[in-house]
């Protein structure tokens, strides 16, 4: 099937202006042409578009479905246009970044406050996802920024190491396990251990402290870390998480290192060869003193 951008410019002003004579005019074409241009673009794709009703194209329920997939295109067109315009007149492109939820609050929150503020020059795009999704998109140029759990990925990918942290059991104050010093996979065996997704680097590594205890919880529910915090809160088990999440949960809990350690490295990741921008590199510097001040906050408490 090959189509060609004039056949799909035809059907288009055919459908909208619902009529071919206006879709000529806007086309500064002749009717038989913009008819013609039709037509070969029915053959091309292998279906009947329109119905002809004397000099009345009638369009069929799939030029309709068509009709969307082609607005999509031209969405796209104009978007490139748009773009053009912007570099041609030297105005900011959009920064598109995207951050796991645990570095949202406060850690990224306060960098772009501190950072870009009241700046009216810099249009920003903040997505909020998870790990895997984020690496993807960095690698193939659609985030000029990411922030994710590790391990770093291999490859051409620009990566700064930010903060690592360490896991902890989470629970209520007046919980058993909350009189230890420690928790083990054994201490856990009889309760709900509430957990991240099976893709998540904490999740992997608690994974292998079970396998290598030979220890498996009674029951587990998985979550991101950020809910698992806000349900060991709320009495529904005893949260695994890092003590970054910790922090981002804001959570009244107590926690208890786990072992086997299970180390969580958070990093920021740019695409290759990407351009240099300058306040992107200062967000990044802006995380990594955040992360810093509040592990050594941590550790003096």
């Amino acid at each position: 099937m090959r189509l060609k951008p004039r056949q799909l410019e035809a059907f288009r002003n055919v459908m909208t202006a619902h009529s071919v004579t206006a879709a000529a005019e806007a086309m500064n074409i002749t009717q038989p042409a913009v008819s013609r241009l039709v037509r070969d673009l029915e053959v091309a794709v292998g279906i009947t578009l329109f119905a002809r009703q004397g000099t009345r194209l009638v369009p069929t329920p799939e030029a309709q479905l068509l009709l969307h997939e082609v607005e999509r295109l031209y969405i796209g067109i104009d978007q490139i246009a748009r773009a053009a315009s912007d570099i041609r007149q030297h105005k900011n492109v959009v920064l598109r970044m995207a951050s796991v939820t645990s570095l949202v609050r406060p850690f990224l929150h306060d960098a772009l406050i501190e950072v870009i503020g009241d700046r009216l020059d810099l249009p920003l795009v903040l997505d909020v996802e998870n790990s895997r999704h984020i690496w993807d998109m960095v690698e193939k140029n659609h985030y000029d920024l990411g922030f994710v759990f590790g391990p770093s990925r291999s490859g051409d990918l620009q990566t700064v190491h930010l903060h690592s942290s360490q896991a902890v059991a989470a629970m209520p104050h007046d919980h058993p396990l909350a009189g230890r010093e420690v928790v083990t996979p054994a201490d856990l065996s009889e309760y709900r251990v509430l957990t991240a997704g099976r893709n998540s680097p904490l999740r992997r590594g608690l994974d292998r402290a079970f396998a290598t205890a030979e220890q498996a919880p009674l029951n587990t529910m998985e979550t991101s870390m950020l809910n698992c915090c806000h349900f060991a809160a709320a009495g529904m088990g005893v949260a695994i998480v890092d003590r970054t999440t910790m922090r981002a949960a804001s959570v009244d809990l107590c926690t208890r290192p786990f072992l086997p350690t299970i180390d969580i490295s958070y990093f920021a990741a740019r695409p290759a060869g990407s351009r240099q921008i300058p306040v992107l590199d200062q967000i990044v510097e802006r995380m990594r003193e955040l992360l810093e001040a509040e592990s050594a906050t941590g550790l003096a408490q």
